[in-house]
């Protein structure tokens, strides 16, 4: 079940915004890290949007995990989004980042947060 889901197109739009003014180069935003381009082409799942930059069909949403309350990793790891369920059964709620991705030129903003708990403590109770 998810919780507290924070959606970050606000800022997805602004970034844009500045790119198609010129106020700041597409270069500083299709920069995305070595690790997070092999998460997306290995583990990402494909969604069907154009890139806002290079209008290419290859983007993808890369699904972070950071364990909850009772940490035993530091970090997080990308995970696909097919997994996330044995992930928060296997490890308790999690905090997921999605990041969207493309493949071709780099291209990448966060789109949503949330907490992926097992399941809701009160709907066991009525």
């Amino acid at each position: 079940m998810r919780k507290g889901r924070i959606d970050y197109r606000m800022r997805r739009l602004a970034v844009l915004r500045d790119v198609r003014t010129g106020a700041t180069s597409p270069d500083d935003v299709c920069d995305a890290h070595p690790e997070l381009v092999r998460a997306a082409r290995y583990l990402g799942t494909a969604i069907e949007s154009a890139c806002p930059i290079c209008e290419e069909t290859q983007m993808v949403h890369v699904h972070y995990v950071f364990e909850g309350k009772r940490a035993r990793t530091p970090g997080g790891r990308a995970v696909p989004q097919d997994a996330l369920v044995h992930q928060v059964e296997r490890f308790g709620e999690l905090n997921v980042y999605v990041v969207e991705a493309c493949l071709a030129c780099h291209w990448h903003h966060l789109v949503e947060s949330y907490l992926l708990v097992d399941e809701d403590p009160d709907a066991s109770h009525g």
